[in-house]
């Protein structure tokens, strides 16, 4: 396993967080260190030497779209910004009520809550939300295929789960989906940077996903990717401005949708999110998403070898797994919990599932860090 390990150097590359073991990028993944430079050349240089700076800023979301694209094997054309997953997905839902009759959402009760709260507030508009019962395996096609029938209109589907750490085979829902006449929709945001994220291979309808986790890029940057397919036959009902064909054309009577995945887009949009976003983009594509991966399921290997035979009150996940590894502590949680303040470990928990994960800024010692802590 030790080949698999990424350098040291590597971790140069970020800024960690001084006198801790951070394992949280789960939640926000480390700054990369050319961020800081790179939103003085590209956000305020240009907006202190030219007052209004917007073909530059325009520019830099422009690169944003070809570095993401490239990252995921997909065009830049399909991409459009989003502020956030919620919104994202609400862009793309308002585009469904006249694509189709049907109006039900099918999803597994582990996804992020915030999809279940987007899918939920559109009952009001005539969409029903369906789950899988709560035992099912979100992994096994055939959890979703028991589900399936003529009125589900779109599957949502997380390629990595946040609170158990499952990896979903996408491409295998996304063909039990489209098999049933329905759309499927994946929610990467737990695997982009750490698991290979695949739109056109998975053969799903749109993907969505965020910066601020294993992408380094900080908050606000997030996006929807639509499948070529449906490049020009979905038009969302919200839309605003940079939606148009032509946003500078500036005549309120004559609406064009774009003609690519910029007819999501909406509003003015913000352009520092996904400055800094593409830095932590290229750093992440220099070190490669394969690579990276590797690493964090030696490290994870690590750990259990050091703790799963000594922890017999645990359980430890089974089945394929992303990056993160979550351990069910059971009632030993309280004492891992100040363990874990104890020793300077960023960890975080569910109930009493503590989420650990290994980016390619971690190393062995972080994994002997953890084990010194939680063996009592």
């Amino acid at each position: 396993m030790s080949g698999a390990l990424l350098s040291e150097a590597v971790a140069g590359r970020f800024h960690l967080p001084p006198n801790a073991t951070y394992l949280k990028s789960h939640s926000v993944g480390c700054q990369p260190r050319t961020a800081e430079d790179l939103l003085r050349r590209k956000l305020l240089a240009p907006w202190r030497e030219t007052g209004e700076a917007w073909p530059d800023w325009l520019g830099a979301i422009d690169a944003w779209r070809a570095a993401l694209a490239g990252l995921i094997g997909v065009e830049a054309r399909d991409l459009c910004p989003a502020t956030n997953v919620s919104a994202g997905l609400s862009r793309y839902l308002s585009a469904l009520g006249t694509a189709t009759r049907r109006r039900t959402i099918l999803l597994a009760p582990s996804a992020f809550p915030t999809i279940g709260y987007v899918a939920s507030g559109l009952e009001a508009a005539g969409w029903r939300v369906r789950y899988l019962p709560g035992d099912a395996d979100v992994r096994d096609p055939a959890s979703w295929i028991a589900a399936l029938d003529d009125d589900v209109a779109l599957v949502v589907a997380m390629h990595v789960s946040s609170n158990s750490g499952a990896l979903t085979d996408i491409a295998a829902v996304a063909a039990a989906a489209k098999a049933a006449g329905a759309r499927c929709i994946a929610d990467c945001a737990q695997s982009v940077g750490v698991v290979p994220v695949t739109p056109a291979a998975w053969g799903v309808d749109a993907v969505l996903g965020t910066s601020v986790k294993w992408l380094c890029g900080g908050p606000g940057a997030a996006w929807l990717w639509v499948a070529p397919h449906d490049r020009t036959a979905l038009s969302p009902m919200e839309r605003g401005w940079w939606s148009h064909e032509n946003p500078f054309e500036m005549d309120i009577s004559a609406f064009r949708y774009a003609p690519d995945a910029r007819r999501w887009w909406g509003g003015t949009p913000d352009v520092a999110p996904f400055i800094l976003s593409a830095t932590g983009i290229a750093e992440i594509a220099a070190i490669g998403v394969d690579r990276i991966r590797a690493h964090n399921r030696a490290l994870q290997a690590m750990l259990r070898d050091a703790l799963e035979a000594r922890t017999p009150g645990w359980r430890w996940p089974a089945g394929d797994i992303g990056g993160t590894l979550c351990i069910d502590t059971g009632a030993d949680q309280p004492r891992v919990a100040a363990a874990l303040a104890a020793h300077g470990i960023g960890a975080d928990f569910r109930g009493s599932v503590v989420r650990l994960s290994f980016h390619a800024y971690n190393g062995a010692g972080d994994v002997e860090a953890v084990a010194r802590a939680f063996l009592p």
